[in-house]
């Protein structure tokens, strides 16, 4: 039933013209997802956001288990013969120079950075720079 639920909430998100997408938070197991996954398939959920921090507040360190997580999406979307276009992986929390290449090569495809480069000691771009340059 609420896997039902879930079809019809993607394919009324899409009706508007919006696209849709799961969270997924640091202390949930990706078995948890992978049903809504995989009942979502065709129907255009296109973002799973694999949180590297605790939701609430910025500036937390980057927590590894994120790394698994994508691993994980990674091989369930391989399996599936999905298109790397078909569900994009989100790390969102913790991203630095440090970590930004770790979650490229565990398979993310977007990254969201806040304090590493609102908070960078020289500049925004700079910050930019230094996350690129390391993916």
């Amino acid at each position: 039933r609420d896997l039902d639920l879930a079809r019809d909430l993607v394919g009324s998100i899409h009706a508007r013209g919006i696209k849709a997408g799961v969270s997924l938070d640091p202390s949930t197991d990706v078995s948890e997802i992978l049903p809504l996954l995989d009942a979502t398939i065709g129907l255009g959920l296109d973002t799973v956001d694999v949180l590297a921090v605790e939701p609430g507040f910025g500036g937390q360190q980057f927590q590894s288990v994120a790394l698994d997580k994508l691993g994980a999406l990674r091989d369930w979307k391989a399996q599936r013969g999905l298109q790397p276009d078909d569900v994009n992986f989100m790390v969102d929390g913790g991203i630095n120079k440090e970590t930004a290449g770790d979650a490229v090569g565990a398979g993310a495809s977007v990254l969201v950075a806040g304090t590493s480069l609102f908070r960078h000691a020289t500049s925004f771009r700079q910050g930019v720079d230094e996350i690129l340059g390391n993916c």
